[in-house]
């Protein structure tokens, strides 16, 4: 065989060649990256309301170690208002304003103990809307003043049964309506006032106004109900529980949660078995709520009252925004499996533990809501995936959940080194 030379020629035409690859690479990757900046761009969320929801799941790596079970969180404090009640806050607002019940320059009242009054305040704005709050005097005093700083106007009431006139609620209720006849009023004295214009010849007539909490602008007032509008449950079985489904790929083997108004456990856990009727969907409930007596033993009741004991609050605990000694709307549409009782120690020692162990800074609900995952984990035994819910992170509990002092008055100073507390060692 001939021996094969390198001529000019092949040089040039290996060299146009190379060129030629370049140039089409260079293109192909000019536009590849012009089509992920567009594809970026696109995927922007449309402003606030756009970023509630699509939140992490974590795996807890202390809890799941320590258990040998897959622990996951969903981490809802990462929505823009700081708690899993942001979901909420849409879909109550987005119902109403489609039902026309609701009108851009309205007031939504709501009776919170402090994470729905902040989604409220947090999203009305987003609306058009305006938020008024009446919150119990009791409650975390950080929670009314982000309530207050996000524009939100804040009525702090004593806090009484909710079969009492003035319970937080009840008189939220009662504010929306005095919206409503505000408004009405003022509707009707503007057609008055056009008629009386006409006959002095345009004079207007000026009315005395009668005082009021709420701006002569407004347009009508609505009462957000979180704990009896079932928009709260479709927010989650539309949201919160498909996301976690999908998230896990559909590999769960349980749910677990506390309740305060219920959308969350009901939502989730009606969604859950509703895919997968294996999957196990469990309560956890503090001290002095009625709730797991009535899923467990079909009665609502609590020791202390059927002791004939009752304190000033409905719930002699420490946590906020959970347990309650009432069948909400929501809580019925709830498919569960059991529950178990959680003490406010578990709670707090629970948090110092996640802090410590996993960087979590969480709340009170939280904290429970980590001791029931636990306490499933128990049950169920290892090799099991198990989900619950980070409500929100403890910011919103300085003054009381993590105050040092605080606990101390009330014997809750948290002593243990590891998860003892929930017989593990």
């Amino acid at each position: 065989m001939a021996p094969f030379k390198i001529t000019g020629a092949v040089v040039a035409a290996a060299a146009m060649v190379m060129l030629s690859s370049y140039c089409y690479l260079s293109f192909f990757f000019r536009v590849s990256d012009k089509k992920t900046r567009k594809k970026d761009k696109l995927s922007m969320r449309n402003g606030l309301v756009d970023a509630i929801g699509n939140t992490p799941l974590i795996r807890i790596n202390s809890l799941s170690d320590a258990t040998g079970c897959e622990i996951l969180g969903k981490c809802e404090f990462l929505n823009p208002g700081g708690s899993v009640k942001d979901r909420v806050a849409v879909k109550i607002i987005e119902e109403a304003l489609e039902s026309g019940k609701l009108f851009p320059g309205g007031i939504v009242t709501e009776g919170s103990a402090g994470s729905t009054a902040i989604s409220l305040a947090t999203v009305a704005p987003a609306y058009g809307c305006k938020c008024h709050v009446v919150i119990p005097d009791d409650a975390a005093i950080e929670k009314s003043q982000i309530i207050e700083a996000l524009g939100a106007t804040v009525e702090r009431v004593r806090p009484v049964s909710i079969t009492h006139k003035d319970h937080y609620v009840n008189i939220a209720r009662r504010r929306a309506e005095e919206a409503n006849e505000l408004a009405s009023k003022r509707r009707l004295a503007s057609e008055a006032n056009g008629i009386n214009q006409e006959k002095t010849n345009g004079c207007t007539v000026e009315e005395e106004k009668e005082p009021s909490l709420f701006s002569d602008s407004v347009t009508g007032g609505f009462f957000a109900d979180q704990f009896e509008n079932l928009a709260n449950y479709r927010a989650h079985y539309e949201g919160t529980g498909p996301e976690i489904w999908n998230q896990t790929h559909g590999n769960i083997d349980a749910f677990v949660a506390a309740a305060g108004t219920g959308g969350t456990l009901a939502g989730v856990s009606r969604f859950l078995q509703d895919k997968n009727e294996r999957v196990k969907c469990f309560l956890i409930d503090p001290p002095g709520s009625g709730l797991y007596n009535k899923v467990t033993r079909g009665v609502m009741y609590t020791r202390e009252e059927a002791e004939g004991r009752r304190l000033k609050n409905p719930f002699d605990t420490i946590t906020e925004g959970i347990g309650i000694n009432r069948l909400t709307k929501n809580f019925l549409m709830a498919k569960l499996d059991g529950g178990f009782h959680g003490t406010d120690k578990e709670a707090v020692e629970m948090s110092r533990f996640l802090l410590k162990n996993d960087g979590l800074f969480v709340g009170s609900s939280s904290a429970m809501n980590c001791v029931g995952a636990v306490r499933v984990a128990q049950t169920l035994g290892p090799g099991h995936t198990i989900v619950t819910i980070l409500c929100d992170s403890g910011m919103r509990h300085l003054s009381k959940f993590h105050d040092p002092k605080y606990l101390a008055l009330y014997g809750l100073s948290p002593t243990a080194t590891g998860l003892e507390f929930l017989g593990i060692k």
